[in-house]
């Protein structure tokens, strides 16, 4: 007896409830096809957001070159400027060669000077050009370690000076550092040496942009009548990546 009861217990039926659901044919394959095609969809995905990514980057280099380009554009236009207010004054030394050489006019007309005789003459009108770069003794310097545009130089009440510039970084993969430093040019050829206050108000540690305002007090009395400062830009090794002349504007 004992050993039927044992048997009834091991091999007891399920008599539970039980259900079915019925799957049509249709539904069942196209759930097949999109757990199949799924592998396809996530690379596919992948794809394109590999695409988007490559398609940002150019745009953010665009938008870099086209800011780039605006910079030096209004550089230009206010340089432009500056000549058109230069030439609109009827003593301005020079002022009739700089109209023909815009105008295309090289040929001497009745009672003027030749050519010859022209740049000889602006030559003699411009003595304080040995003193400044852009010759063989004392050459402007360029080296693409930072881009410097928007320069302005304008004297102020009190004997001080306006130094503003723009500091732009080449490359954006590093850090560029260095110091911004200025010299004095006054049309009698004498030189001055601008001390900041503080001093480290020219050093830089840009990324990529940098707007510098330094202002700086002139060494006693000077006369600022065609006056140009020499401006120079060192990296951190203390080497001259650039440098300038640029006219004091009154």
């Amino acid at each position: 007896m004992k050993y039927k009861e044992s048997l009834s217990i091991i091999f007891m039926r399920d008599n539970g409830p039980r259900r079915s659901f019925r799957v049509r044919r249709g539904l069942f394959y196209t759930v097949l096809c999109f757990f199949a095609c799924l592998p396809l969809l996530s690379a596919g995905l992948g794809w394109q957001c590999w695409k988007l990514w490559q398609d940002n980057g150019l745009l953010r280099a665009n938008m870099l070159r086209f800011e780039s380009d605006y910079q030096e554009a209004q550089a230009t236009a206010e340089r432009l400027e500056h000549l058109e207010e230069l030439l609109r004054e009827e003593n301005v030394q020079g002022r009739t060669l700089a109209l023909r050489r815009l105008g295309g006019e090289d040929v001497a007309k009745p009672g003027e000077a030749a050519p010859a005789d022209r740049e000889e003459a602006a030559k003699a009108e411009a003595p304080r050009g040995a003193e400044g770069p852009g010759h063989e003794d004392f050459p402007a310097i360029d080296r693409d370690y930072v881009k410097v545009d928007n320069v302005q130089v304008r004297a102020l009440r009190g004997g001080k000076l306006r130094m503003a510039l723009d500091l732009r970084n080449t490359d954006n993969q590093r850090l560029a550092s260095g110091s911004v430093s200025g010299t004095l040019l006054t049309a009698d050829g004498s030189k001055h040496p601008l001390s900041f206050d503080p001093e480290n108000v020219g050093d830089f540690r840009i990324s990529r942009f940098k707007r510098t305002v330094i202002v700086v007090r002139l060494p006693g009395r000077l006369n600022l009548v065609n006056a140009q400062v020499i401006l120079e830009v060192r990296n951190q090794d203390d080497s001259v990546v650039f440098r300038n002349i640029f006219p004091v504007e009154q």
